[in-house]
């Protein structure tokens, strides 16, 4: 599969993405469930549903299509405001050059094609772009592979929250 971005297109979401977004965000915690991970377990309850299409309403989630048919490849959510989750695991913060990224996802039938650090680096460079300093992220401690990846990718583990590792990317 040929992994350059020219095959790939990374927009903002709307919300007419919404249902599709969800959709793949069900199909990898159902995965992660069926490996015994209960990260993102919370999903399948339906209990953030509203909640995640008022985000993807808002601007908050971006996709990644290819390009000539418009396949949902991707998804992730990009915030420069912390999140209820930010404020329990970083604390509250008044710095206004970070931007917190979340429910990074790749559709399980793009799996294994590197499209995690394609992601990524084009992160990084929409952040700066955005003029912000820093990428912060968090994930499962126990998630090696997930770590693994933002650990290739330049993030620095800060600590380890109520097992979740916090990781920061600073970007200047």
């Amino acid at each position: 599969m040929n992994n350059t971005l020219s095959k790939w297109g990374i927009e903002q979401a709307g919300h007419q993405d919404g249902e599709s977004i969800l959709t793949l965000l069900k199909e990898r915690a159902s995965y992660l469930k069926s490996k015994g991970s209960e990260q993102w377990s919370f999903l399948l309850t339906g209990n953030e549903d509203d909640e995640l299409l008022e985000l993807i309403t808002k601007g908050l989630f971006y996709k990644m299509t290819i390009k000539d048919d418009h396949d949902l490849v991707a998804t992730f959510m990009l915030s420069s405001v912390q999140e209820d989750w930010d404020v329990h695991l970083w604390g509250e913060s008044i710095e206004v050059d970070t931007v917190y990224l979340h429910k990074l996802a790749v559709a399980l039938k793009y799996k294994g094609n590197g499209i995690g650090d394609i992601l990524l680096n084009w992160i990084i460079q929409h952040a700066i772009e955005l003029g912000n300093r820093r990428i912060r992220l968090d994930c499962v401690a126990g998630s090696m592979k997930l770590r693994r990846l933002y650990e290739e990718n330049g993030f620095k583990l800060i600590e380890v929250v109520h097992d979740h590792c916090l990781y920061e990317l600073e970007l200047r």
